[in-house]
């Protein structure tokens, strides 16, 4: 029997993510609320016979007095357990679940785009099968895969050559690194990354000053890992990650022209990487990749790693046509 219930607890929550391999950054307490400015998010805790078996925060947009909307779940739910096999009748009983939940008796459009990746399950049909349609219209997210099993001394030598030999120039320079999860270095980060956004002139896709919100609530050990790179104790670079569960992800940077000039962005790339080892992870999520749109970006990362993977997509699925339409018409006006 499943059964879902709503936690209020942020310590139960917390708590219980340590038990799930594919626990994730978007996935704590307060991400959606600080970090992205979600007004109505809850979380959801999936048991089979008493067993807890999955997490999921999912995020309610809808319109007054009709009552009708969307909710949104981003990179969950979390269900693989630690030292499990995957198995993925456990994801589908969870969804089934999950749609009769906000589907069937709530009568919203639920929308999801799953924490699954192309190098962990390579048939995504299943869930389709389960009554969700695929959005095509929502490009999927593509990333490059570094597998940390190798010790140091082998993952440095798979980088490209030309790449080790940045890294070894970088280590040349006199550099500094700190590291921490201080608002401290957190005010350093900014101030490098305005510089950079001047410089450049491009448009956020993230708002570092709501993660940086975001970050000051999180329980220490979920909070962000901040490198900072000093060139004369003044910072020319930066790198933040994260390590919940067994896969590390690249989240922001920034460098200034002092940082190029130094190469600092390899160096702290290569310490990030130390980190990720000696935090017991498995694989490291350079970030997302658009080589059409970023091929800078790309030329750097793939210097790291070649190896590419794939989102399983952004899937929905509804029964009330008011629902779609209200979402439908939310969509074309912010467009």
């Amino acid at each position: 029997m499943i059964l879902i219930k709503e936690i209020n607890d942020k310590t139960f929550w917390h708590r219980a993510m340590q038990d799930f391999d594919d626990a994730n950054i978007y996935q704590t307490w307060n991400f959606a609320v600080l970090a992205q400015n979600e007004k109505i998010v809850k979380h959801i805790a999936i048991y089979s016979n008493q067993n807890l078996i999955g997490l999921v925060k999912v995020r309610i947009r809808t319109m007054p007095i009709l009552n009708r909307g969307i909710a949104y779940i981003l990179n969950g739910p979390v269900w693989q357990k630690r030292n499990r096999e995957n198995n993925i009748q456990i994801l589908s009983d969870i969804l089934v679940n999950l749609r009769k939940e906000f589907v069937v008796n709530q009568k919203l459009l639920l929308r999801i785009t799953p924490y699954i990746f192309s190098d962990k399950i390579s048939n995504f049909d299943f869930i389709e099968k389960l009554g969700f349609k695929n959005l095509d219209k929502f490009r999927q997210y593509q990333t490059l895969v570094l597998y940390l099993a190798k010790d140091l001394d082998e993952i440095r030598q798979s980088f490209k050559q030309k790449w080790r030999n940045c890294l070894n120039q970088s280590e040349r320079n006199g550099l500094e690194i700190i590291e921490g999860n201080n608002q401290e270095l957190y005010k350093d980060f900014l101030g490098i990354y305005n510089q950079m956004i001047t410089r450049k002139n491009f448009k956020e896709n993230v708002n570092p000053y709501r993660m940086g919100k975001m970050n000051e609530e999180l329980d220490d050990e979920y909070k962000l890992k901040i490198f900072i790179a000093y060139k004369d104790n003044i910072p020319i670079a930066s790198a933040i990650g994260t390590a919940i569960g067994n896969t590390g992800i690249y989240l922001l940077g920034a460098s200034n022209e002092s940082g190029m000039k130094n190469k600092a962005s390899y160096l702290l790339q290569w310490e990030m990487i130390k980190w990720l080892k000696q935090k017991g992870c498995q694989r490291y999520d350079l970030g997302g990749i658009n080589l059409d749109e970023n091929p800078g970006v790309y030329k750097f990362k793939s210097g790291i790693t070649e190896r590419e993977v794939f989102g399983i997509g952004t899937f929905e699925t509804y029964k009330s046509r008011i629902s779609k339409k209200i979402v439908s018409l939310g969509e074309y006006i912010k467009r």
